[in-house]
């Protein structure tokens, strides 16, 4: 995918669910439904890595204290997400829709509706380590305590955001599911 300008990200949150389209042929509304949603989810994502990484640059030049080690973090993190966003752009959306018979394509979501529980568990982890981090900071002879308290804040901030963001479109994944009522 080619990103000339972020007109794409804006293009992609402004198109319709499709959740409530009639069902002339549900298989076919189930795979675009399913492609609208992981496209949206994507592009909330990459929104959301861009956000962080400009905001972490733009802080570590006027910044200082625990502050700047927050957007430092939080611009680590932006990098971090946005090459997690371009591969997954790159792996599901130029993957064609499988061709295989009706198993293998609702196998597809089953696999979707995994990883987001796998991303759900390590979303509440990050939350966990992040307040780890942030009671370091209180230690009485730790060495750098806004260091650990900026990057503790950063980390419980990413991953109160992935998770609330990984709640709502596993809701969505299991609504087009249950949209498409297969058996």
């Amino acid at each position: 995918m080619k990103f000339h300008h972020l007109r794409f990200l804006n293009i992609e949150l402004q198109r319709p669910f499709g959740i409530d389209l009639p069902n002339d042929d549900e298989l076919i509304n189930f795979d675009y439904r399913f492609r609208i949603i992981l496209r949206k989810h994507l592009v909330v994502f990459a929104g959301w890595s861009i956000l962080n990484g400009v905001g972490g640059l733009i802080a570590l030049f006027i910044l200082n204290g625990s502050a700047y080690y927050f957007w430092m973090m939080s611009g680590i993190w932006g990098l971090i997400n946005f090459t997690f966003a371009i591969g997954f752009f790159y792996h599901t959306l130029y993957r064609k829709t499988p061709k295989g018979n009706y198993y293998e394509r609702l196998w597809v979501q089953y696999h979707v509706e995994r990883m987001m529980f796998l991303n759900i568990g390590i979303d509440a982890a990050y939350i966990f380590v992040g307040f780890w981090l942030r009671e370091h900071s209180f230690v009485c002879d730790v060495s750098y305590p806004d260091l650990w308290l900026g990057f503790g804040w950063a980390i419980v901030m990413q991953g109160l955001f992935l998770l609330v963001q990984d709640l709502i479109f596993l809701r969505l994944y299991r609504r087009n599911f249950r949209r498409h009522n297969p058996f």
